[in-house]
């Protein structure tokens, strides 16, 4: 199973609400192990919001924090979904183009809309197992940047949670301006539906085919970036039991090599770049991180003989196997 990420755009509005609390934004990146002064750009691993939440509820001294931090966001944080919205027709055209994007923010969002009679509902479609503090942080990002867009006209009904234990209602209902129900079988917000066809003021077709053209670009790099990761991981896997092809890792992928090798160089990498480089660096981390012996490093980087992996060793990074373990170990 590949591993889930999230673009840190979507935390940035979080930075900018722990500063907003008061709390220095710094110890909480400091304390996950990032620089101080921002976030990087680009993705990180979806795992990492577990301990980005400890982190911030420590910091705030509190423990509802998704919750807390919800209540000092800022409505409007730039970001292109944003944007689709603004410059749609309506409410309900702007949420039906930002919807199409939103695995730009996190591999973990497949969101969607539905309406039932006079009552909408938007399904987050988050993975079960994530933090309870993001999805509540989460709705109530939603909830203020609906509630912007529309000028104060959306009235969410309910927020519904798959975590079974939270904050007291109470706190939901002052956050959100709606109940909150633990326990349900989904992540979603319920609203009325007649806001759907609340005319943006902003709208501009133009502008709006700019943002959507933007959106696809992103969406096809995040889409690049996943296959060569996804290709990565199953080289990894198969190189254990001896070899990795194109055909091997293209059956796991349930489509024809050649599909595989097309979409690859769409990508701008090679198949057996992609070996080359993930046995480079596998070797150099067994010779320099582990005392494994050399046969056993020829085995798990994929090689048959010895001979062969020495050869390849010394044209990739110079030095052989056992001159470049002896130098990076400082040893004499």
């Amino acid at each position: 199973m590949r591993d889930l990420t999230d673009d840190v755009a979507l935390m940035r509005p979080v930075i900018d609400a722990l500063r907003a609390s008061g709390t220095d934004p710094d110890k909480v990146l400091v304390r996950v192990g990032l620089p101080p002064g921002g976030l990087p750009a680009g993705r990180f691993p979806h795992t990492a919001q577990t301990q980005f939440w400890k982190a911030a509820a420590d910091e705030c001294g509190e423990e509802h924090v998704g919750l807390y931090l919800a209540g000092h966001l800022p409505a409007f944080h730039g970001l292109l979904l944003e944007y689709l919205f603004l410059s749609s027709g309506t409410f309900g055209e702007g949420l039906r183009h930002a919807l199409r994007y939103v695995r730009l923010l996190s591999d973990t969002l497949s969101a969607h809309l539905e309406v039932e009679g006079d009552r909408a509902v938007l399904s987050l479609g988050q993975h079960a197992g994530s933090n309870r503090h993001f999805p509540e942080m989460l709705a109530g990002a939603v909830i203020r940047l609906f509630h912007a867009l529309t000028e104060g006209q959306f009235k969410p009904h309910e927020v519904q949670l798959m975590h079974a234990e939270g904050a007291p209602a109470e706190r939901y209902q002052s956050v959100y301006g709606c109940p909150a129900r633990l326990g349900a079988d989904r992540y979603a917000l319920i609203f009325d539906a007649e806001v759907l066809d609340r005319p943006s003021r902003h709208a501009a077709p133009d502008l709006l085919r700019m943002h959507e053209s933007l959106a696809r670009r992103q969406l096809a790099e995040v889409e690049r970036l996943d296959l060569v990761r996804q290709v990565r991981e199953l080289i990894g896997e198969l190189l254990v039991n001896g070899g990795a092809t194109l055909e091997q890792v293209a059956a796991r992928l349930n489509m024809p090599a050649r599909r595989l090798r097309e979409r690859l160089a769409m990508a701008g990498v090679r198949f057996n770049d992609l070996v080359t480089d993930y046995r480079c660096r596998l070797a150099k981390e067994l010779l320099l991180k582990t005392d494994e012996r050399i046969e056993v490093i020829v085995e798990r980087t994929g090689f048959s003989e010895p001979s062969t992996f020495y050869r390849a060793f010394k044209r990739w990074v110079g030095d052989t196997p056992v001159e470049f373990r002896r130098k990076g170990k400082g040893e004499g």
